[in-house]
């Protein structure tokens, strides 16, 4: 037997949710609630439900022996399930229903509950973001671009920017999750002919889910696509924020490192500190993504009212989504929870190029001395380049360049090489998350 070192990324919670017994206890359910429906809108005698309820059971084991005759799962598990209920409830269970009139209501609910556990994770998540950009609203760093030094900007701005998007991503999937999680009980081709439409409506609402509208012999795919591709999307978006800590984390930058234990790193080289969790988030954030690839070929390749072309691998690629966005969203919250910021690492970065960020200022500054642009960026660049070359500081460079000093003072030089530039709209920036930052201390953007 094949095995698969799943459990690692899978939580209990999670994991319990997509279990066989959980998928049979939800099958048992559905077909209770619809006895009790027909018996509701008086098309069963009453009840029968409740005297099935009583007696009804099943083993995995009893279903699997009976699968080996009938390599039909619905089938073997009524099999099983008809031989604890009484005769006259055995004659009317699954009656004028399909198969998939069970499974398809039955996974709508599995996908409800692993929602569920999402939203609470990506929440928490999202809170723990915000809270530590507040933390570090005036944590100056140097802004990349290219992943080259650009120009500076705040620990605090950079995760805001993380928990905005994984807020919008909060919102998206509680604004959509309606239309997720739909079930259908309408007989093999979606005409009600052997089922009254009310026994749908009257399950589903018991259920807690929707009720399609319209369907064949399954809920169309577009439903499960949209979900799958939603939470593929949340994935991205924890993928991307494990990729900046990574980066973050290079020996040669060094401003923030993830929580590392005694017995972590390389085997080989006990002066590692390897960015394994990081790693690992990325790693398996690129599963759901390719699963949203067989997820619309479920969508699109259905013959006519109904094949089997979804059927086996959505065995795989639902459950499997569910639990790594569920695993990567606790890991990411252990991350961030247990993050060392270096910040004193930050400010030491703002210096490597010795001032040559400042050029966009030193630009502007001699532009609104009346010099054109393109000569103002050419000066500016040729400088700082020059700077960059010899190591020397980019303001030394501007205080020997006529072309400079013809037109700035030395107070007006100095003025451009002033951090707390960038820090002055960092106010308005947060306050649009409602979160009202504190005035920036002088103390804090000493350079």
């Amino acid at each position: 037997m094949l095995e698969l070192e799943l459990e690692k990324y899978i939580k209990p919670e999670m994991g319990a949710i997509w279990t066989r017994q959980t998928r049979y206890s939800i099958w048992l359910e559905i077909e209770l609630l619809i006895m009790r429906a027909q018996e509701m809108l008086g098309q069963f005698p009453q009840g029968v439900a409740a005297d099935a309820k009583r007696t009804a059971k099943f083993t995995i084991s009893e279903i699997d022996e009976e699968d080996k005759k009938n390599d039909q799962e619905m089938v073997s598990f009524l099999n099983v399930v008809k031989k604890t209920i009484s005769e006259q409830a055995a004659a009317l269970i699954h009656g004028g229903i399909t198969s998939f009139d069970i499974w398809d209501t039955a996974r709508a609910v599995q996908m409800q509950r692993s929602n569920a556990l999402i939203e609470k994770e990506l929440a928490h998540l999202v809170n723990n973001l915000r809270s530590m950009a507040a933390t570090y609203v005036y944590a100056m760093m140097m802004g990349r671009t290219h992943g080259i030094h650009a120009e500076p900007m705040t620990f605090g701005l950079k995760i805001l920017n993380w928990a905005d998007e994984l807020q919008r991503q909060y919102s998206n999937l509680r604004k959509r999750k309606a239309g997720f999680f739909v079930g259908k009980i309408s007989g093999a081709t979606g005409n009600y002919g052997n089922v009254d439409p009310q026994v749908e409506v009257i399950v589903c609402r018991m259920l807690g889910i929707g009720s399609a509208r319209i369907s064949n012999q399954i809920v169309a795919r577009d439903r499960h696509y949209a979900w799958l591709t939603a939470l593929a999307g949340i994935g991205n978006t924890l993928e991307k924020i494990a990729l900046q800590i990574r980066l973050l984390q290079q020996t040669e930058i060094s401003e923030v490192c993830e929580p590392f234990t005694a017995e972590g790193g390389s085997s080989a080289m006990p002066f590692k500190r390897n960015p394994n969790k990081s790693e690992r988030v990325c790693s398996l954030a690129r599963l759901p993504r390719v699963f949203t690839i067989v997820a619309g070929e479920n969508q699109s390749l259905q013959w006519h009212e109904r094949s089997l072309d979804e059927s086996a691998n959505e065995r795989v690629i639902i459950p499997l989504t569910a639990a790594f966005i569920h695993y990567n969203l606790c890991l990411m919250s252990e991350i961030m929870v247990g993050l060392r910021v270096d910040t004193e690492k930050m400010l030491e970065n703002l210096k490597i190029t010795k001032g040559a960020i400042f050029s966009e200022d030193v630009m502007i500054a001699l532009t609104k001395k009346g010099m054109d642009r393109r000569q103002a960026r050419k000066i500016a660049k040729e400088d700082a380049l020059e700077a960059w070359e010899k190591k020397e500081d980019f303001i030394k460079i501007l205080e020997a360049d006529p072309r400079v000093t013809n037109l700035l003072s030395s107070e007006e030089i100095v003025r451009c090489f002033d951090y707390d530039h960038y820090l002055k709209n960092i106010p308005v920036i947060f306050a649009r998350f409602g979160i009202k930052a504190p005035v920036a201390k002088e103390e804090k953007v000493k350079i």
